[in-house]
């Protein structure tokens, strides 16, 4: 279900968006929803009490570039309270 929001931008902004959705073809609306999400997720995991280990994250980079490299860890750890 979508409800209808209402944001204030600059001009400068309002211009690059309006000229992005016109180049992709795309929906200004579509566009911003789909970009305030990915913030949100972005932001909701930042704020997380969930980590990734140094030995799961150094694991993860060692194997870059050799023909079984690994996918990004998840969280491995929790921080303390």
């Amino acid at each position: 279900m979508k409800h209808d929001a209402s944001v204030n931008v600059s001009g400068e902004l309002k211009q690059r968006l309006d000229a992005f959705s016109r180049r992709v073809r795309r929906d200004v609306s579509d566009i911003t929803a789909e970009a305030l999400s990915e913030y949100l997720d972005a932001a909701e995991r930042e704020a997380s009490d969930l980590f990734v280990s140094n030995e799961a994250m150094m694991d993860w980079l060692n194997s870059w570039g050799m023909p079984d490299e690994r996918k990004a860890p998840e969280a491995d750890i929790r921080k303390p309270a």
